[in-house]
């Protein structure tokens, strides 16, 4: 039973972002696809704790997989696609990582926090990093195509920082900070160099790879 309330608390949650979403197109810098792009990855969170069979947390991400791929296609919501719709395809990128994350972590709960890491740190410091870096960036640079900005990966840099060590905290795992900046540091790299949307591949798969390297 705590499944399905999960399942369909999920549901619930990130179609509400996405309506949320609709009512911020009037405002710049994308911001209406990086407010999805950072609160749907709380969903995670109502996995974990109400959510116990494995096959119901694939189905969620796969159904959301369809979802972006066919939202991209139609434009069926513009707020959550790109201004320069197939320019990127991060947002099919965002929903096969968590899925593939959930397919490698959630039906172990020591697993369960590698990927969750790995999918805040793209949500929140991936995210952030984006707006600020759209709104504040004053000086750019551009690794291997991608268009960045110093001031996106402090961003990036810090958020990554305070996201890590919430959410150990809030699943009650140690925090050894050296772990925390070590992890945060790669993880700011690893988006300044990718471009066209694959950092939402790189960033939660190499987050996720090296806390699970450290745990073990």
């Amino acid at each position: 039973m705590n499944s399905i309330i999960g399942l369909i608390s999920a549901f619930i949650y990130i179609f509400v972002i996405i309506l949320i979403s609709t009512r911020l197109v009037k405002y710049p810098y994308e911001a209406s696809r990086i407010f999805v792009h950072i609160m749907a990855a709380n969903a995670w969170f109502i996995g974990i704790f109400l959510i116990k069979d494995y096959w119901f947390a694939m189905g969620l991400s796969v159904f959301f997989i369809l979802f972006t791929i066919l939202n991209l296609i139609f434009d069926w919501i513009p707020a959550i696609n790109a201004e320069t719709r197939f320019e990127s395809l991060g947002n099919v990128y965002y929903t096969c990582s968590v899925a593939l994350l959930i397919l490698l972590t959630f039906n172990i709960s020591r697993y369960q926090v590698a990927g969750g890491l790995g999918i805040l740190v793209m949500a929140y410091g991936d995210g952030f990093a984006s707006l600020i870096g759209r709104r504040y960036g004053k000086h750019s640079f551009a690794i291997f195509k991608g268009k960045k900005s110093i001031e996106g990966s402090l961003t990036m840099f810090v958020l990554s920082i305070l996201t890590i060590a919430a959410y150990l905290t809030i699943v009650s795992y140690s925090l050894n900070w050296y772990v925390i900046l070590l992890i945060a540091a790669v993880a700011t790299v690893v988006e300044a160099i990718s471009p066209h949307g694959l950092d939402n591949i790189f960033v939660p798969l190499i987050t996720s790879l090296l806390y699970f390297i450290y745990l073990f």
